[in-house]
């Protein structure tokens, strides 16, 4: 900020990285891993740089992102891109060591559950999709993060193993609890079977005078009459 009537000049600046922000707004809350993920990339169109982890036990995540230094609280396509590129890469760790259990399929979401990240992209001409600026609509953006952020991200699990499977495992766990409760609802919907007439309800009652058997060419079903 420059002092046009004196002429003094006032300067701002952050001097840690963006891994250390992270750090700095979780608190003591535990990170996965401790010390964020972070990886820079710089072109001569174009650069990206992000930091991420996982807060099992923090109340809600951290997600900012950036185009040219421009906040896009709301996202987009380089959000995306992130996301998808987070996904691909632990994805590739769990079936190269042979983690993922056998009829459990990773979804982006059981990836990304409880991870929080700061993101910040330049591009050139950057196209927003709305007129205040908060959500990037650039589609080659998705295809420039998602790339870079796949194989950084693949680099650094392999080159550390313990934390990579710690983050993996967690991953797994959202993935089978996911599958579970899709399972219940499966069950409960076979439970309930097809709907009946107004007048007729699955058997509640204990009063056999109130209950009946209902015969059916696929079987047969006991009803308590609601006359």
């Amino acid at each position: 900020f420059k002092h046009e009537a004196s002429g003094e000049k006032d300067e701002w600046f952050y001097t840690g990285d963006l891994g250390a922000y992270l750090v700095e707004e979780f608190g003591k809350h535990e990170r996965l891993p401790a010390e964020p993920i972070t990886a820079t990339r710089s072109g001569d169109d174009d650069a990206v740089d992000y930091a991420l982890c996982w807060a099992p036990d923090a109340e809600a995540a951290i997600g900012e992102s950036y185009v040219n230094l421009i906040p896009t609280p709301e996202g987009g396509t380089h959000v995306n891109g992130l996301r998808a590129g987070v996904a691909q890469a632990v994805r590739e760790f769990c079936e190269f060591r042979n983690l993922t259990p056998r009829g459990i399929k990773l979804t982006p979401e059981d990836v990304w559950d409880k991870a929080s990240y700061v993101l910040s992209v330049k591009i050139r001409e950057p196209q927003f999709a709305v007129q205040m600026k908060e959500r990037l609509g650039s589609r080659d953006a998705a295809a420039l993060v998602e790339g870079f952020v796949r194989d950084s991200l693949a680099l650094w699990l392999n080159r550390h193993p313990d934390a990579g499977e710690r983050i993996a495992q967690f991953a797994i766990a959202n993935a089978q609890e996911r599958a579970k409760a899709a399972a219940r609802v499966v069950r409960k919907r076979i439970a309930g079977g097809p709907a009946l007439p107004g007048k007729l309800a699955d058997c509640v009652s204990q009063e056999p005078r109130r209950s009946f058997i209902w015969p059916a060419n696929c079987g047969s079903r006991i009803f308590t009459d609601r006359t």
